[in-house]
């Protein structure tokens, strides 16, 4: 009976084991995609931060569900949303939002427009945006908004929450580099992606129409040169074609008054941008601010942008050089082999009929045909 026991147990262990494997199998791809997801500040992290009082998670979101800012971060593609709420130091309440977004476009663009400060270059995140009580930043496809705290509070929790999202690589938007900086106020810059929030917080230039859509992109910023400002609206097209279409349908007022001063429009394209600059703006005021708005194309090899190499010799890429250089190498050995084969097989066949006279290679059946019979006549 013992060893039937024991026998039993043995067969029982492999199976005990297989099924625990089994159920590991199962659970593991949840626990590590929730540690994924989670870039909230871990428990005792930050003294300040008491108990959780709050804690909501949603996946995309389609209008406000009461969000601040929510039909915006909808316009943006929100894919995932979360939002947990802190009991922090004196009694106050901390809030931690993280929102997933379709691109880093869209997450800039949501912190352009969402922000009460200037857009400064990160740490934290890529880009951010701090004003008392509040820091936003953008990382990635992620926007992050922190507020009810301090502000060297916010910093450090906000560096937390960017070091769990990771690197990402990210950079502004083209159209965003394009805007002309001479008298540029850039606390005024916001990026937009859709009408509504062009709606919300863009300016809709008096006599032309402007909608952001999928393919239709808007830069607004306020611009101020010797004691005159206006608004430059600079519109991206998706290709030329479309722009110059656009630029040659414009016509909406060139001036007006407006109590004491004389609103000027003034208009621009450069390839496939349009920039609308009004305000009160002298020509030569707005000849500067517009004429450093240029595009240029970028034209570069095929083979030096898959081997990210750009030097050259005599004008001729290393890249390309190196390929036709080996292909007359390659050659110049094919010949050299063709000559030493064929010497051989001349050096064989002397060797061959001096050595064995007789052999299946001379036999005069089959060199009839290929002797010349210089002797016979």
């Amino acid at each position: 009976m013992r060893r039937q026991s024991r026998i039993i147990r043995a067969g029982a262990l492999p199976l005990t084991l297989a099924l625990a494997l089994l159920s590991w199998n199962r659970t593991s791809p949840a626990q590590t995609e929730f540690v994924r997801g989670n870039f909230f500040p871990a428990e005792m992290e930050f003294k300040e931060l008491g108990a959780v009082r709050s804690d909501r998670a949603l996946d995309n979101v389609v209008s406000s569900d009461g969000i601040e800012g929510g039909t915006i971060l909808a316009e943006a593609g929100c894919r995932h949303y979360a939002r947990r709420e802190y009991e922090a130091s004196g009694g106050s309440v901390l809030s931690i939002e993280v929102a997933t977004l379709k691109d880093p476009k869209a997450s800039y663009s949501v912190l352009t427009l969402l922000r009460s400060s200037p857009v400064e270059k990160g740490p934290p995140g890529q880009f951010f945006a701090v004003a008392p009580g509040e820091l936003l930043f953008a990382q990635g496809t992620r926007w992050v908004r922190i507020k009810g705290a301090k502000a060297d509070l916010c910093r450090r929790i906000a560096v937390s929450v960017s070091n769990r999202i990771g690197p990402r690589e990210s950079s502004l938007p083209l159209l965003v580099k394009r805007v002309p900086p001479d008298g540029l106020e850039a606390a005024s810059l916001r990026y937009f992606l859709g009408p509504e929030s062009f709606r919300a917080y863009g300016e809709q230039p008096r006599g032309f129409q402007l909608i952001p859509t999928r393919d239709l992109e808007i830069v607004q910023a306020r611009y101020e040169d010797a004691g005159r400002s206006g608004t430059l609206s600079l519109v991206g097209f998706p290709t030329n074609q479309v722009a110059q279409e656009y630029f040659d349908g414009l016509s909406g007022p060139g001036t007006r008054a407006r109590g004491t001063s004389t609103i000027r429009t003034y208009a621009k394209r450069a390839g496939p941008q349009v920039a609308i600059l009004e305000g009160t703006f002298e020509p030569e005021q707005a000849d500067k601010i517009l004429g450093s708005l240029e595009f240029q194309y970028s034209i570069r090899w095929i083979y030096d942008k898959n081997n990210r190499s750009s030097a050259t010799v005599w004008g001729v890429p290393v890249g390309l050089l190196g390929t036709v250089v080996r292909s007359l190498v390659l050659v110049a050995l094919l010949c050299v082999a063709s000559i030493f084969l064929g010497l051989g097989i001349a050096v064989f066949r002397i060797l061959l009929r001096t050595y064995a006279p007789g052999n299946l290679l001379d036999r005069p059946e089959r060199t009839e045909v290929i002797r010349l019979k210089l002797d016979e006549n």
